[in-house]
């Protein structure tokens, strides 16, 4: 039997059956899609997030709290390590053209009647040039705020539009929790970072931070400075042991209660655990692939029953037992390719949905099809129709043309 023959004969055969053919596509269809819209949003979330740490600059350094195994084995419970008299000593080094730290903290706010639950920065000077802001009104902190622990805070536009509306917030009061800050200055609109909204946030000096959240060790400390990072990394390292009393002459990181991360460090970090994700997602989406192909095993298994004497007529005119199993193995394969395309099409269209409902809450993401995803959909729908499809099919091809024909 031709290819062209084989082809026309497993799709008239799979025509009759439309709707019992439709139900068992269907797992084909669900698993293949799931796999599509797993690497999709994987691969459009790894570019997000790397536009993110592209767009914070290749001039600066992050030093983080606790050891750099911590990198490859998240642990919530990190020693913090990182206080002010860190930042302090980095400040002496004429090479380090800007410094600055933050701590987080959450609290409500409260003006004019409004009350609004907000995370709170508790940060530096430097911080406006590490970032790159500007203020739209009034000031950012100053040294002699940090060093006087004073009570004041600079709004983002968004949360200075909710508390205070239309009016003006600079030299307005403010309180976080009960405490009340005096508001010096509002930023420009700074959009999304890091799935953070920078336009809800208040910034307050690390000293006033301590002072009313008892919080002085830092999430982080950031520096910039124009010497190469590869030189500028490990004397920044230097500098911590001193300032930390590390004995670790050897440099070895895993004595250090810090370490350090440039922008490649983290691009690298975060392509490695995007993939990851990407391939558990895609590895529990495979289940219903799995079970999609049982359920054509199951079903080709009704048909080599249900057409056993069209079976052993057709060899008792001549047929072959290969070309009994060529036709079963081509409906087969027909059967979950045509679901391997349906599969294709519904993840592609998930995909865009998703992407669509995500810019809606978080807007920069831009919608990318997983070529891989699209490919290995095919491939893998193909080699299920062969391998579920065999063993009806090689069952068909034993029949023996007399038995066969005398059974109802």
């Amino acid at each position: 039997m031709h290819a062209h023959d084989l082809v026309q004969s497993a799709w008239s055969s799979l025509v009759r059956t439309r709707n019992r053919s439709l139900l068992t596509m269907l797992g084909i269809v669900i698993g293949i899609a799931a796999v599509i819209l797993a690497l999709s949003i994987g691969e459009s979330a790894q570019s997000f997030i790397l536009g993110q740490i592209s767009s914070f600059g290749s001039d600066k350094l992050i030093v983080h709290p606790g050891p750099r195994s911590q990198t490859d084995n998240p642990s919530p419970f990190v020693e913090m390590t990182l206080e002010y008299k860190d930042v302090k000593r980095l400040r002496r080094e004429p090479w380090l053209s800007a410094i600055s730290a933050e701590i987080m903290q959450t609290d409500l706010a409260q003006a004019g009647g409004v009350s609004k639950n907000i995370s709170l920065i508790g940060t530096l000077p430097d911080e406006m040039v590490i970032g790159g802001y500007r203020v739209a009104d009034g000031a950012f902190l100053t040294d002699a705020d940090v060093d006087g622990r004073a009570r004041v805070t600079v709004l983002g536009k968004s949360l200075a539009e909710e508390l205070f509306g239309q009016e003006r917030a600079v030299g307005k009061s403010v309180k976080f929790g009960k405490n009340s800050f005096r508001v010096i200055g509002v930023m420009e609109e700074m959009g999304t970072q890091f799935f953070q909204n920078l336009d809800e946030l208040a910034y307050i000096s690390v000293t006033a931070m301590d002072d009313v959240y008892q919080r002085k060790q830092f999430e982080y400390i950031i520096v910039k400075t124009d010497t190469p990072l590869e030189e500028a990394t490990p004397r920044i390292e230097v500098i911590m042991r001193e300032a930390h009393n590390l004995d670790n002459p050897e440099g070895d990181p895993e004595k250090d209660d810090f370490f350090i991360m440039s922008q490649a460090d983290a691009i690298k970090t975060v392509s490695q655990v995007t993939g990851v994700l990407q391939i558990l997602l895609s590895s529990i989406a495979a289940i219903s692939l799995l079970v999609g192909g049982i359920g054509i095993m199951n079903i080709m298994y009704v048909s080599v029953t249900e057409r056993i004497t069209e079976i052993g007529l057709r060899k008792a005119i001549g047929a072959r037992a290969r070309d009994v199993l060529r036709q079963f193995l081509a409906e087969a394969v027909l059967l979950t390719l045509a679901g391997g395309f349906g599969g294709v099409i519904l993840g592609m269209l998930f995909s865009w949905i998703g992407i669509q409902v995500i810019n809606a809450y978080q807007p920069g993401w831009v919608f990318m099809i997983s070529v891989n995803g699209i490919v290995s959909g095919l491939v893998v729908s193909t080699v299920i129709g062969l391998v579920f499809g065999y063993f009806p099919a090689r069952k068909a091809a034993a029949l023996h043309p007399m038995e066969a024909m005398r059974t109802e």
